[in-house]
C-alpha cells in the first residue's frame, strides 16, 4: 500500500508514528514556510528551506535507541552562537551544503539513522508565505501570519516554486494521501500551494484524506465560520480532498473502552494509540465502502 502525508510541523511527524506500524509504503512531503526559532535563523543566514519540520519527521521514523538519532534531537543550551539550535537541524544544513540539494541531504540523513521511508521538502527552494488582508495590506512569514488577528482574505507563497518530481510522482501513484493534521495556515497550507502538488492532487486516483485536529487551533484560522476543510478549499480554489476525519469520525472508528489516554503535550494532537488504531481500521480492504461515515466525514 502507498501512502503520502502532506503537511508539517508536530501533526506530520504524528501521522508518521502512527503509520510506521503498519509497514506500508510512506512519502512525506514537510512544509518548508517556517521562519521562526531556530529554523528561522539558519533560513537568515544560509538562505535554504525550513529544515525544522523536517528534522522532526525523520527523527519520528528512527528507531528510539539509535545513538545518532538521540543526538539529532539534542538541543544546544549555553553555546553562545549555537544556543537554541538542534544538532539535528545543522546535520541537515551541513548535508545540504555539501550536496547543493536539501532532496539529497534528506535522503542521506535518513540513511544515517535507517530510516526506510521517504521524506521530501515541498520544494528545494526557499519560499515564504504571505498573506492579504481585506484592507489589501500584505503580511509576510509564518510567524506574522501566525500572529494575525484579523482572518487574511488570502494566502500565498511569495515566489512560484516546484516540489521535486519523487514529491508529485509519489502522489500520483498513491493509493492514499492524508493531508494533515496541523495548523492550517502554516503547516497544512503551505504544500497545497505548491503549484505541481496541486495539479497532482487533482490528477491523482488516490484517496484523498484530511485529518482535522482534535481541538480548535488558537489561531486565526478559529475566526472564520466556515470548516476547516471548506476553508482550505476556499483558499486553494479547487476540492484538495475526499473524505475528512473528523474527531466524530475518530470515535466512530474506534469503538475501544479506553481506560486512560496518553495526551500529547500539544492539545491539538490526537492521542497517538488513538490515532494508530484508527488508520489501521480506515486502510483496511474495503472499510470505507462498508462503513456508513457520512455524518462524520466528507464524501
Amino acid at each position: 500500500m502507498k501512502i503520502v502525508c502532506i503537511g508539517g510541523g508536530h501533526g506530520l511527524a504524528q501521522m508518521l508514528l502512527a503509520l510506521k506500524p503498519l509497514n506500508a509504503d510512506i512519502t512525506a512531503i514537510v512544509a518548508t514556510t517556517d521562519n521562526g526559532g531556530s529554523t528561522g535563523e539558519i533560513r537568515k543566514n544560509n538562505n535554504v528551506i525550513a529544515l525544522g519540520d523536517i528534522r522532526r519527521c525523520i527523527l519520528a521514523l528512527a528507531e528510539d535507541n539509535d545513538l545518532l538519532a538521540v543526538m539529532a534531537k539534542q538541543r544546544f543550551e549555553h553555546c553562545g552562537q549555537l544556543s537554541g539550535h538542534s544538532l539535528g537541524n545543522l546535520m541537515l544544513l551541513a548535508l545540504t551544503q555539501i550536496s547543493s540539494s536539501p532532496t539529497d541531504a534528506i535522503t542521506w540523513l535518513c540513511h544515517l539513522l535507517g530510516v526506510e521511508q521517504t521524506i521530501l521538502p515541498m520544494s528545494d527552494t526557499p519560499v515564504d508565505l504571505v498573506a492579504t488582508l481585506a484592507n489589501g495590506k500584505r503580511v509576510l512569514g509564518e510567524c506574522s501570519i501566525d500572529a494575525l488577528k484579523t482572518v487574511p482574505e488570502t494566502v500565498a507563497l511569495n515566489d512560484i516554486v516546484f516540489a521535486p518530481l519523487q514529491a508529485t510522482s509519489a502522489i500520483l501513484n498513491a493509493d492514499y494521501v492524508f493531508i494533515g493534521p496541523g495548523s492550517v495556515l502554516t503547516s497544512v497550507l503551505p504544500p497545497l500551494l505548491v503549484p505541481n502538488i496541486q495539479q497532482a492532487l487533482q490528477k491523482t486516483l488516490a484517496c484523498r484524506v484530511f485529518v482535522e485536529n482534535v481541538a480548535k487551533e488558537q489561531s486565526v484560522a478559529d475566526l472564520q465560520p466556515l470548516s476547516t476543510q471548506e476553508w482550505l478549499s476556499q483558499l486553494l480554489g479547487f476540492q484538495f480532498n475526499d473524505i475528512t476525519i473528523t474527531t466524530d469520525a475518530i470515535s466512530l472508528i474506534d469503538q475501544r473502552e479506553h481506560t486512560e489516554q496518553h495526551n500529547p503535550k500539544n492539545e491539538q494532537l490526537h492521542d497517538l494509540n488513538t490515532l494508530n488504531h484508527v488508520l489501521s481500521q480506515f486502510l483496511k480492504p474495503n472499510y470505507i465502502n462498508s462503513h456508513d461515515l457520512s455524518n462524520q466525514t466528507l464524501h
